[in-house]
């Protein structure tokens, strides 16, 4: 039972510090989940989260593996609800306080002064997700190129993650 309060209250906490949106806040989680908790090896970590993101729906999916990974089907529960149950009971008494569809000036001003702050946390976990890929030049290449063709925006996102998932099929046929 203490497994399923330490995932809820992990979660939660992650939950409460995600300014910036799911992907900002991979880094703590993986050194909550990988280096304070222990559950996952980094690779196994950065295997759920691509697994969380290939799969449609909201992109944290992955929580939900990591919660069944360390505690079956009651583990899974207990890090989804601590992941989406505080923001959401949050985001709920702030727009029954809003009590309208034009939010107060606070709140606009609130989200403006988070933009920088989202950029330098989704850089920042780019980067700790992507530190095996040194050594692997056709790894990096396909991430450069993912990257540009989403910043280009030459192509859809989910066309540029089935490309990725082609072009990777591909070397593992290749290499074996």
């Amino acid at each position: 039972m203490n497994i399923l309060f330490d995932l809820f209250f992990t979660f939660a906490y992650l939950d409460l510090i995600s300014i910036g949106g799911a992907m900002a806040m991979i880094p703590e989680m993986e050194r909550q989940v990988v280096i304070v908790h222990g559950w996952m090896s980094h690779q196994a970590f950065v295997h759920a989260i691509a697994l969380g993101l290939f799969v449609p729906g909201p992109n944290m999916l992955h929580v939900f593996h990591i919660g069944n990974q360390v505690a079956g089907l009651p583990g899974a529960l207990a890090a989804g609800l601590g992941m989406f149950g505080p923001t959401s009971f949050v985001l709920a008494t702030v727009a029954w306080l809003a009590g309208g569809p034009r939010p107060p000036a606070w709140i606009e001003r609130f989200h403006a002064a988070c933009g920088p702050i989202t950029l330098g946390l989704m850089a920042a976990a780019a980067w700790n997700l992507g530190q095996n890929m040194t050594g692997d030049i056709f790894s990096l290449g396909v991430c450069v190129l993912a990257a540009l063709l989403t910043a280009r925006r030459l192509l859809n996102p989910a066309l540029v993650v089935l490309l990725a998932a082609t072009l990777g099929a591909i070397q593992a046929f290749f290499s074996t």
